[in-house]
């Protein structure tokens, strides 16, 4: 009788490489369903069912904070925080505020598939901050990614006939992929390095939808529930692009790693531009083939670079 599980040989529990891949590979296919959730009660021609972005976020994040609070729970981890901790939540609360509002802003101006493949340089953007303000290494393949990158949302952006993309839209979107990284960065040269996974995102999503609250609120925007459409689209907005995701990231770093994770979060743009095309019937233009394909590899060797 077998006592130990077989192991491979970096010691790791044998399985767990497939465990964790599809972790990644679930987490970043739920990530691109955003879109899914979002635009029929964003866009919906029924004025029953349309919320306003702020209302939207509000009750994304809300619901979010609220399930992660059950599993926090359930598992029996402490909500305790520091004075000095909730400044730094609440900061890197409005990090994550701005970035999830700049790309629900960007379906205004674009297909949410190319809205997502823009945001998806979160990590050059990173790598471009690294290099200008903590001195990382200037490396070749660096350079090289961030020069694909750059085409590939230049050739998204280009004007075209059907002026599917503009060129304000790619500016907002930008800005969204900015507040990531920098969400990203900060949370890894932060007093949050050292908090427990699940506890920071409850405290990011609470504190987030409290701003959202206050700003809906402020602008005269929170409304509230009407229907059963508003309320499933989004439950499965909070619960599996917001909670099953973080939850799956967790478990899949821990069995594979940051790196191999991140090169899975290629599949969340792809995602995207897949559910855009056939649900939303967005184009599938020879110009967004050349931005994904130029784009998605530049993040890659990001990645792979970094890690090194």
């Amino acid at each position: 009788m077998q006592i130990f599980r077989k192991r491979s040989a970096s010691g790791t529990p044998a399985g767990a490489g497939l465990k964790g891949t599809l972790l990644g590979l679930f987490a970043a296919v739920c990530y691109g369903f955003i879109p899914f959730f979002t635009l029929p009660i964003s866009h919906s021609g029924d004025p029953a069912d349309k919320l306003p972005d702020i209302s939207i976020l509000f009750y994304r994040f809300l619901l979010a904070a609220a399930i992660l609070g059950v599993v926090q729970l359930v598992r029996r981890t402490s909500f305790r925080i520091t004075r000095s901790e909730a400044v730094t939540l609440l900061y890197l609360a409005f990090i994550s505020d701005g970035s999830a509002l700049f790309l629900l802003a960007g379906y205004n101006y674009m297909p949410s598939g190319v809205a997502t493949t823009i945001h998806f340089m979160y990590p050059v953007v990173t790598a471009v901050v690294m290099m200008l303000f903590y001195h990382e290494a200037r490396r070749l393949s660096t350079l090289l990614a961030v020069g694909m990158a750059v085409l590939g949302v230049a050739v998204l952006s280009w004007p075209s006939g059907s002026g599917d993309v503009s060129l304000r839209g790619v500016v907002i979107v930008l800005i969204s992929a900015v507040c990531y990284a920098l969400y990203i960065i900060r949370v890894n040269r932060s007093r949050a390095r050292d908090m427990e996974a699940g506890r920071l995102t409850f405290y990011v999503m609470l504190f987030g939808a409290l701003i959202f609250g206050a700003e809906a609120l402020r602008q005269h925007q929170l409304q509230p529930l009407t229907t059963l459409s508003q309320a499933g689209h989004l439950f499965a907005l909070a619960c599996v692009c917001t909670v099953v995701t973080n939850l799956c990231v967790v478990g899949a770093v821990k069995r594979i790693g940051s790196t191999m994770v991140a090169v899975l979060g290629a599949f969340e743009p792809l995602t995207a531009v897949i559910v855009g095309s056939l649900v939303f019937s967005e184009p599938f233009t020879l110009k967004v083939l050349l931005g994904v394909v130029l784009i998605i590899p530049a993040v890659v060797l990001i990645i792979f670079t970094r890690s090194r």
